[in-house]
């Protein structure tokens, strides 16, 4: 795989400020053609169903470009793995439950972490609850479960599998929330570039693909998982082929894991700021933990701990306090740090991480498949959404 690299630091902040300056021409030409023709609401049906593997090329209210778009390069790159991958998507297979729980308590909130994303989840509403209402978070949860199942299963990086689809419905999406929210028409408040740079840009995409291979390999490292070498960079190199397919550029693919790490700690701390919007949008990731997942008092306090848990070794490597970032220092009153303090104490029997990792990894075992099948149980019997899971990967879950 050819990959250009900055000619100085590879992942320096020069050249990750100048990252964040592109985003991905090829999709938002095809969102500026839907445009001129004011043929949005032909869309609205993909959005809607961000999971769905339907036949998007033969939907005859789509537009050409559209149609296009979704029948034309869906093979795989060159340099694909099909090795790597059936070993990335073996690793799912073993650990799917952990790794989704990982990227609710560590990928999103490293991501809120970042002020700029930050203010793209919260201006497009995707990711925020409506007071205690977390429906709408509750399905952009599901939307990138989705996805993750999608591509991380076996077939669904074969041509016009369920991955390739779903990640290139969600590169159209992203493309769509550019043109929106840089729009005087739809958006009069205007979007400052300058301050933000461009929505959803290239360093934001690089960002967001650690977050689901680096910082979730590492996460499992946090609970007692060991992965060999080889497994880790396999899970990168198929998290590369997503980047193929959303839009990245090249020179951001990351050739390793620790080549993968080191990008997504670059990113963090030359974005990690505090915000209204990621302090908002954590409180209501806890929301919707505390209203889907736990449902005793005890219970309650696990999604913080989860989330100071898994973003401390980040929030060490990087020199700053991403809790005080998050807004999760002194949010509890008396009573609830009572309850919360005994909970804790009983959790961090030891001072450092390698002591008291195997307690949260007996945790883990305990609430992730449940957690994964109370996310879609509690969610799907208010609201007509397809979710699917195949029965292989719910056998090694044990969710049947």
């Amino acid at each position: 795989m050819s990959v250009t690299t900055p000619s100085n630091s590879k992942w320096s902040p020069a050249f990750l400020q100048s990252m964040s300056l592109k985003t991905d021409p090829e999709a938002e030409k095809i969102i500026a053609d839907i445009a001129i023709s004011d043929n949005f609401a032909s869309l609205r049906e993909l959005f809607k169903s961000l999971d769905s593997n339907d036949d998007t090329a033969g939907n005859s209210t789509l537009p050409a470009s559209v149609k296009n778009y979704f029948n034309t390069n869906n093979h795989l790159p060159a340099w694909a793995d099909q090795k790597k991958i059936k070993i990335a998507q073996d690793v799912f297979a073993q650990y799917g439950p952990e790794i989704s729980l990982i990227l609710n308590y560590k990928a999103l909130p490293l991501c809120y972490s970042c002020r700029n994303g930050a203010k793209i989840l919260a201006t497009t509403g995707r990711l925020s609850s409506n007071g205690t209402d977390t429906r709408k978070m509750m399905r952009r949860l599901l939307e990138t479960a989705q996805m993750v199942m999608n591509v991380m299963t076996e077939g669904g990086l074969e041509e016009k599998g369920a991955g390739i689809v779903t990640v290139k419905k969600v590169r159209l999406y992203h493309a769509a929330i550019r043109y929106f929210i840089t729009h005087p028409k739809y958006n009069p408040t205007g979007w400052d570039i300058k301050k933000y740079g461009e929505p959803i840009n290239q360093e934001e995409l690089a960002g967001t693909l650690t977050s689901f291979s680096a910082l979730i390999i590492n996460g499992l490292t946090q609970v007692d998982i060991q992965l060999t070498t080889e497994q880790k960079d396999a899970y990168m190199h198929t998290w590369n082929i997503v980047g193929h397919f959303i839009g990245l550029d090249p020179a951001l693919y990351p050739v390793s894991y620790q080549d993968g790490w080191d990008l997504g700690i670059a990113v963090i701390k030359r974005n990690n700021e505090e915000s209204a919007d990621g302090k908002f949008l954590i409180d209501s990731l806890i929301m919707n933990s505390k209203n889907y997942f736990f449902d005793s008092i005890i219970n309650n306090y696990i999604p913080e701990y989860l989330i100071s848990f898994f973003i401390e070794d980040v929030a060490n490597t990087i020199n700053v306090d991403l809790n005080k970032v998050l807004g999760l220092d002194n949010k509890f009153n008396f009573l609830e740090r009572l309850g919360g303090k005994a909970f804790l104490e009983a959790m961090e029997l030891a001072n450092d991480v390698q002591e008291h990792a195997p307690v949260v990894k007996r945790l883990m075992d305990k609430y992730s498949s449940k957690q994964l099948q109370a996310m879609i149980d509690e969610y799907l019997k208010e609201n007509k959404v397809a979710f699917y899971i195949p029965n292989s990967l719910k056998d090694n879950w044990k969710m049947n």
